[in-house]
């Protein structure tokens, strides 16, 4: 409520910004996971931009959703034990965990599924999306241990860039997983790079 209540008006250019440098994640990954795949060819740079905005308007909209389906629940608990009381703020803190586990294996499915430049099999990317967002949860919380001691090390060694180090650390795990996951289930299907290859090249 506070950062609500602090924010400025509304800035349309600030808006663009941020979904050109949101679209720009997109374009590194759709050709490690095209490379992964076996993808014979990128998309174009106006395609990519196309895909990588629809994806960020679909990772938005299940992220307030989630959020949505939250306050609903926690609404709930404070009328059914009341406000003040610690089994309200355990289940609301508990509930907002779950909703996001299954946000962000959707989000990864889609991301699997959508931006490489070829066929994937969607039934072999489920079940790695699930294991690789359960992954994310737990180097999310491995952070959060670790976060005292990491915080130290990065303040003393990067200074005021510590909260932008963090993040590309974090990014980087956070990608590896990502590709391992990819990787591993192009293994699991039994495609080779040159059969991804062809079967791109047939499809075209």
């Amino acid at each position: 409520r506070a950062t609500v209540a602090s924010r400025g008006p509304f800035q349309v250019i600030s808006v663009l910004l941020l979904l050109f440098t949101a679209n720009g994640i997109f374009e590194p990954l759709e050709v490690a996971l095209n490379r992964v795949w076996g993808c014979t060819k990128n998309r174009s740079y106006f395609r990519n931009q196309l895909v990588s905005l629809g994806l960020i308007f679909a990772c938005g909209t299940l992220a307030m959703v989630s959020m949505i389906l939250t306050a609903m629940n926690q609404t709930f608990l404070t009328r059914l034990v009341g406000t003040n009381t610690v089994t309200a703020a355990f289940l609301g803190g508990v509930l907002f965990k779950m909703a996001a586990i299954p946000i962000s294996i959707l989000i990864l499915l889609l991301v699997y599924w959508l931006l490489p430049n070829c066929k994937v099999p969607i039934d072999r990317m489920l079940p790695v999306a699930v294991t690789v967002g359960l992954l994310l949860e737990v180097l999310k919380y491995l952070t959060l241990i670790l976060w005292p001691w990491l915080e130290q090390k990065l303040r003393v060694e990067y200074g005021p860039f510590i909260y932008s180090v963090t993040i590309v650390l974090w990014s980087f795990f956070a990608s590896m997983l990502l590709l391992a996951g990819a990787e591993s289930a192009k293994r699991n299907a039994g495609i080779k790079p040159e059969a991804a290859s062809s079967t791109q090249s047939s499809s075209a």
